[in-house]
């Protein structure tokens, strides 16, 4: 009888050990569940990473494209009827009249989003504001101004504001062409640090193209008559 319990309590043992098997296996769908969430969450991670450094790639493309000035390649005239009103751009005419009269070899071109004429370096340059035409000087402050019409405080450059067409013809402005053309043959360019060599300049300029020089005599006509 003791034998029979024995075994009895035995079957009764594995029997149990049976059922409680089925019980664990659902622990087990669950924690394959868990791994294969931890999965997507990793692979979403990773695709979000790619897409934020992908994003930053392109914004660091944009941001190291070269800037390209929207005059780039405009005429002074084409400046002129985008940027002046029709007493300014009248101005503009006279006074550049004026500079082919007595700067006949001066250039003349758009630099630093404004019209500059040169002749060995930058001389004069021409600025519109909302009342005004700013017609100003790079050595204005040697430039004699008996009239005391140029304004400024800074120590090389000078202007004067143009606020009607009378002012061209008013104001001593061919006595300043002149002047200011002169001093640039005697001192160099403006632009080039005093003692520097010539490649150390403060504002670089590419060589210029030549305009409104249709009525100017040659240059050896120019040496012929200063020799005379």
């Amino acid at each position: 009888m003791a034998a029979k319990k024995k075994t009895s309590t035995k079957k009764s043992k594995v029997k149990a050990k049976a059922k409680a098997k089925p019980a664990s296996q659902p622990k087990k769908k669950a924690s394959s569940k868990k791994a294969s969430t931890k999965k997507k969450v990793a692979t979403q991670k990773k695709v979000s990473a790619k897409k934020v450094s992908a994003k930053k790639v392109s914004a660091k493309k944009v941001a190291s494209a070269p800037k390209v000035s929207p005059l780039r390649g405009k005429s002074v005239d084409e400046w002129a009827a985008k940027k002046l009103t029709g007493w300014q751009e009248d101005a503009l005419k006279l006074i550049r009249a004026l500079v082919v009269r007595h700067a006949p070899l001066a250039t003349l071109e758009l630099k630093w989003g404004q019209p500059v004429w040169e002749q060995n370096g930058p001389f004069a340059y021409a600025r519109p504001s909302a009342k005004h035409l700013t017609f100003g000087f790079w050595r204005g402050a040697d430039l004699d101004d008996p009239s005391n019409v140029l304004e400024g405080d800074g120590d090389r450059m000078r202007h004067v504001k143009i606020t009607s067409i009378e002012d061209v013809s008013r104001l001593p402005l061919e006595a300043f062409i002149k002047e200011a053309v002169d001093l640039n043959e005697k001192k160099g360019n403006p632009t080039k640090r005093e003692g520097a060599s010539p490649s150390a300049t403060a504002a670089p300029s590419p060589p210029p193209t030549r305009m409104d020089r249709k009525n100017a005599p040659p240059r050896s006509q120019l040496h012929r008559q200063g020799h005379r």
